[in-house]
């Protein structure tokens, strides 16, 4: 039981404390400390995010909803299909009218997050809330990753965010959040 604790909490470590891909994406500072979310964690939510860093990697292809390539609305389907047996709609912007409407401080991971970013008031990218200030999505020219809400790219263009599980892990706000050192824009899917 110690042993699959230290090894679930190594992979979480990995997943939050790795910088992305991004050459011009700043390392998370060491000093963040990841454990009281992974100790918080529990049943199909801890699964679900164990899960999640196998996919980092697989390329952006629009209209994809398989490991062949996702998009992002793709992505977060397969992704809350196989962890929680929850069907989800299709679109990013569909998926905007369902669940529980949430206020960006109250964020809790797996939450979804919204994005316009095609310009004009039209949600048009979505992604999977992980805690501090993290969500995973595919970006075309990243495919699965992890970015910040508060990467000015991102942070310009948030267009607010649901809850779709009763079931979720306790609040992480008592932990540390970075603040936003990647000013570089980049295009998200």
């Amino acid at each position: 039981m110690i042993r699959s604790f230290l090894l679930l909490s190594l992979l979480f470590s990995t997943l939050f404390l790795t910088p992305s891909s991004d050459s011009s994406a700043a390392p998370v500072p060491d000093q963040i400390d990841i454990e009281p979310v992974t100790e918080k964690a529990s049943g199909p939510m801890q699964g679900f995010f164990s899960d999640i860093r196998q996919f980092f990697g697989i390329r952006y292809r629009f209209g994809g909803q398989s490991t062949a390539g996702f998009d992002c609305s793709g992505f977060v389907r397969f992704m809350f299909d196989r962890g929680f047996n929850t069907k989800l709609p299709r679109t990013s912007s569909e998926m905007a009218g369902i669940g529980r409407k949430v206020e960006r401080s109250e964020l809790k991971p797996g939450d979804l997050v919204f994005f316009q970013t095609r310009g004009g008031k039209r949600i048009s990218h979505v992604g999977i809330f992980v805690g501090n200030d993290t969500f995973v999505h595919s970006s075309v020219s990243k495919g699965i990753t992890e970015d910040r809400l508060q990467q000015k790219y991102y942070d310009k263009r948030f267009a607010g965010a649901v809850r779709v599980l009763d079931e979720m892990m306790p609040e992480v706000s008592d932990l540390p959040v970075p603040s936003d050192t990647n000013t570089a824009d980049e295009e998200a899917s």
